[in-house]
């Protein structure tokens, strides 16, 4: 089975996820540091030169929940607030960074998160879950109204951070343009 990645090869392999990236080293360590501060995060099994090979996690890419509908949208931002709280004490005054719902599996009751490739960076929480609300908006899905709560509920959980939200939105919009 091979992942969805735009920038790796990330593939299952007896049950472990195999993971080559020119980055493997630095997104180990920052995974290492995540998952011994109780982030919920794949394990490190091994690290090498461009091959990370990591614990397989449950759940599913946030997006394709989100298009199933099989969630309820309050429990689904109250799990996403939860992880990005437990983040923010193991990483106080950093950015997540990549926030592509991509990035998030959700098993029904918990957020995981994956792919670190991209080195965590000065920022807020407030900047990520803005970023992040804008990725749910936009998910082409036939379930708007649970959707809509969904962002709404995410939104009102961490503040409003409208200006973060708006900000990706233009971002996302230039790079589907150029695209």
């Amino acid at each position: 089975m091979t992942f969805i990645s735009k920038k790796n090869n990330v593939q299952l392999v007896d049950g472990q996820v195999h993971k080559h990236s020119p980055t493997a080293l630095q997104e180990a360590a920052i995974v290492q540091q995540l998952h011994a501060a109780g982030v919920p995060v794949p394990q490190v099994i091994s690290a090498e030169d461009c091959l990370l090979i990591l614990e397989l996690l449950p759940g599913q890419p946030l997006p394709d929940a989100i298009e199933r509908g099989d969630y309820d949208p309050t429990q689904l931002a109250q799990a996403l607030c939860d992880w990005f709280a437990l983040f923010d004490a193991a990483c106080p005054g950093m950015s997540r960074g990549d926030v592509n719902g991509r990035n998030f599996l959700y098993d029904g009751s918990k957020i995981y998160a994956v792919d670190f490739e991209e080195a965590l960076q000065s920022g807020s929480l407030a900047c990520d879950c803005g970023r992040l609300a804008a990725f749910l908006a936009t998910y082409n899905t036939l379930h708007r109204e649970k959707q809509a709560v969904l962002v709404h509920t995410f939104m009102q959980k961490n503040d409003y951070p409208v200006h973060a939200f708006l900000c990706e939105l233009v971002t996302m919009k230039k790079r589907r343009t150029s695209a």
